[in-house]
Formats: C-alpha cells, sequence, structure tokens
C-alpha cells in the first residue's frame, strides 16, 4: 500500500513492514542537485524534522506488533536523521532501533559497508561516492 502519511491514513491495517521514505531537505543530494542550498534557510530543518515525527507517528500507529519501520532520508543532516529517531524513541517506548541487532546473515548482501556500529545505514559522497542516504530500522515490540 502507498499512502501519504502527511495526513491521518485511511485505515486501520496492522502491517508487518513499513518504509517511511520521508520528505526531506534534501541536502544530501547537494553534489548531484547545487542549487538546492540556495532554496533551504535554517528553519526549514526544524519544520521538515516536526514533519517527519509526525508522519512517524502515524505510521507507527499502523504497525502490527514485531513490526519493522523503516525510516529513510536523503538528507546529511542530524536534525533529520539521527535526531529525529531520538526524539521518536523518546515517545514510543513501544519502539527499539534494531539496526544494530539485525545479524549480517539477515542483511543483504552488500549493505554492510555502509551501516554503522548502531546499525544505521549512512552513505557520503566522501566515504562511499554515493549521495548521502540515511536510514534506521525500528522495530514495534512484541510485548512491553
Amino acid at each position: 500500500v502507498r499512502a501519504d502519511v502527511a495526513r491521518a491514513l485511511p485505515f486501520a491495517a496492522r502491517f508487518d513492514r513499513a518504509l517511511l521514505d520521508a520528505p526531506c531537505s534534501g541536502l544530501g543530494t547537494l553534489r548531484r542537485d547545487p542549487e538546492i542550498r540556495w532554496r533551504r534557510t535554517v528553519t526549514d530543518l526544524a519544520r521538515l524534522a516536526d514533519a517527519q515525527l509526525a508522519m512517524l507517528d502515524r505510521v507507527a500507529g499502523a504497525l502490527a506488533p514485531g513490526g519493522r519501520l523503516i525510516y529513510a532520508t536523503c538528507s546529511s543532516e542530524p536534525e533529520e536523521n539521527d535526531d529525529v529517531v531520538e526524539q521518536f524513541l523518546a515517545v514510543h517506548p513501544e519502539f527499539v532501533d534494531a539496526g544494530s541487532d539485525t545479524a549480517e546473515a539477515d542483511r543483504p548482501a552488500g549493505v554492510t559497508a555502509v551501516l554503522e556500529p548502531s546499525g544505521r545505514l549512512r552513505t557520503s559522497p566522501a566515504r562511499h561516492g554515493l549521495e548521502s542516504f540515511f536510514a534506521a530500522m525500528l522495530v514495534k515490540r512484541k510485548h512491553l
């Protein structure tokens, strides 16, 4: 199912997996889209982070216990990446950051090169020759 999570979701289904490809500043794509720097302001990051948190809240409600949520951005900014994940986890004790708990055998081939020790995916032009992307896997606990 594809849905716009900028508003309340139109269904009450419980999903085992969800991907939130969050709208973001796009600052991770500066190498490919250099004029983006002229379209962004300091206040954009806070506004976008608030919207991303609201979207995470909506998606969280659609996940079944044990469900996995991937939160992804094309931003290099902590305000839209780690900070959003930490704020979400602080108000959703029913979720855990499960990136580091994923066994290497369960990871897609080649992904280990772009994973941090925390298990979060982060690419960068300097290290990987890619745009800056971020992703975190959050799992809804089966029992609190």
